[in-house]
C-alpha cells in the first residue's frame, strides 16, 4: 500500500513526489512522519523526517527503526524549530547529530552548547558593535558593495555564536546602516 499512502501524501499534506517517496519508503517512516504532522506543519514535518532525519540516519547506516524509541526527542528537536528557539542550522548540525552520535537528548545538546536561539538586545547589542567595530564595510555598504552587508553580517553571527536569526541580523543591519 505504499503507492496509495504515497500518493494520500501528496494530495492531503501538498507534498511534492519526492517528498512523498521519501516519506513512505518504509511503513514506519510514513506513520512517524504522520505523527509529526498531527503537531507541526506539514512542510516542516516532511523536511525533518524525509531531509534530515532519514540523511543523517543514511549517513549512519542506520534505519528509522534504530531511533523509534526516541522519536519524542526527535519531535522536540522539531518543536524547538518550529518555535524559534534554535536555529534551523544548528538544530542540523549540532543537536541532531549530538543525539545521533552521544545518545543525547535534544535540550541537553542545546543548553551544553549554548544554542538557545539569541533575539532581542542582544542581537541589537552585536549589531551596533559590528557597524562600530568595521567603519570600513559601513563605508563599501555605503558605496554599494554587495559584500560588505554580508561581512557584517557573518561579524554579528560570530558575535553570538551562530544563534541569532540571520534573517533578523539582515534587518536590522540595513535598518541601522540606511538611516
Amino acid at each position: 500500500m505504499p503507492d496509495t499512502r504515497r500518493e494520500r501524501f501528496r494530495e492531503e499534506y501538498g507534498l511534492s513526489g519526492e517528498a512523498a517517496s521519501k516519506l513512505t519508503s518504509t511503513k514506519e517512516v510514513a506513520d512517524f512522519f504522520e505523527d509529526v504532522a498531527e503537531t507541526f506543519d506539514a512542510d516542516l514535518a516532511a523536511t525533518w523526517v524525509a531531509n534530515e532525519l532519514l540523511g543523517e540516519l543514511n549517513y549512519r547506516d542506520m534505519r528509522i527503526t534504530d531511533v523509534a524509541d526516541r522519536f519524542d526527542e526527535i519531535e522536540r528537536l522539531v518543536e524547538l524549530v518550529a518555535t524559534d528557539e534554535i536555529t534551523v542550522k544548528n538544530a542540523r548540525e549540532t543537536v541532531l547529530r549530538g543525539m545521533l552520535d552521544d545518545g543525547d537528548d535534544p535540550d541537553e545538546v542545546v543548553d551544553r552548547e549554548g544554542l538557545g536561539k539569541t533575539s532581542g538586545d542582544a542581537v541589537q547589542e552585536a549589531v551596533d558593535a559590528a557597524i562600530a567595530d568595521n567603519p570600513d564595510a559601513v563605508a563599501d555598504y555605503h558605496d554599494g558593495e554587495g559584500g560588505a552587508l554580508n561581512f557584517l553580517v557573518g561579524q554579528v553571527m560570530q558575535a553570538t555564536g551562530g544563534s541569532a536569526d540571520p534573517g533578523d541580523v539582515n534587518q536590522r543591519l540595513r535598518a541601522e546602516l540606511d538611516e
